[in-house]
């Protein structure tokens, strides 16, 4: 066989053996939502396979094409899972449970970020002004915060961002509690005003108004992972069912 037979037998391969649509909204996003190159690749991978109807044994197949190990690839569902983009479900098969990765939660974020590119075009289609103008008129509580928030993230707040710290302050948190939200969304390495809004949600809905506050149930936390942990280390006591401890 010559080189060309080679070589037009490589393309005839390389162009039929299939190809995956990724989304140019989410390749235009991903790092602006804290996601690593990594796990965009995961992800990649979980949408060929499912474009192809290959759910059934998709971890196997898609460790075998990374080259991780099973650990690796839970430790990436597990990063996915922690910055909201990503659930597992399972389905009920006739050989056993099969499960389903549910990306709700980034298309979510996807159409927050999605939203807001429309709504900066279309303000500064209609108003004619510069990006950076559309945080003007606010208080100076606002004004504090937003030129907070435009240093840490490296960029000028929309109108639509700067709406979402007035609504935060309004709604009773105190600079302090969005400041540590938004702290606590760089050190996860999440940007976007959504998961600052879940923060800030949770907190109101436990009550928590101050940073002691704040740090007081960050050690309740820690305190009941640490008593789980020890619960969970306990060895069974000889003669018993491994069971029997199963509801303490």
């Amino acid at each position: 066989m010559t080189n060309n037979n080679v070589y037009g037998g490589f393309s005839q391969a390389l162009f039929f053996s299939g190809s995956v649509s990724i989304p140019s909204l989410l390749l235009d996003y991903y790092t602006d939502l804290g996601i690593a190159d990594r796990e965009m690749m995961f992800i990649i991978h979980i949408i060929f396979e499912v474009s192809r109807l290959q759910t059934e044994d998709l971890d196997v197949q898609i460790m075998r094409k990374m080259g991780i190990t099973s650990t690796e690839l839970k430790s990436l569902v597990q990063s996915l899972k922690n910055k909201g983009f990503l659930a597992i479900n399972t389905k009920s098969q006739k050989n056993g449970n099969n499960l389903i990765y549910d990306f709700s939660g980034l298309i979510d974020q996807l159409f927050e970020l999605w939203g807001i590119s429309q709504y900066r075009l279309m303000e500064a289609l209609e108003q004619g002004v510069n990006e950076n103008n559309h945080c003007a008129d606010v208080d100076t509580a606002s004004a504090k915060l937003i030129s907070l928030f435009e240093k840490e993230l490296g960029r000028p707040l929309t109108g639509f961002e700067c709406e979402h710290i007035e609504k935060w302050l309004f709604s009773g948190n105190s600079e302090d509690l969005v400041i540590e939200a938004l702290r606590r969304g760089v050190s996860a390495g999440i940007r976007n005003f959504r998961y600052l809004d879940s923060i800030l949600r949770e907190w109101e809905k436990k009550g928590i108004r101050t940073l002691q506050e704040v740090e007081a149930e960050d050690q309740h936390f820690q305190s009941r992972q640490s008593k789980k942990g020890e619960k969970e280390a306990k060895p069974f006591a000889s003669g018993k069912n491994k069971y029997d401890n199963i509801y303490l």
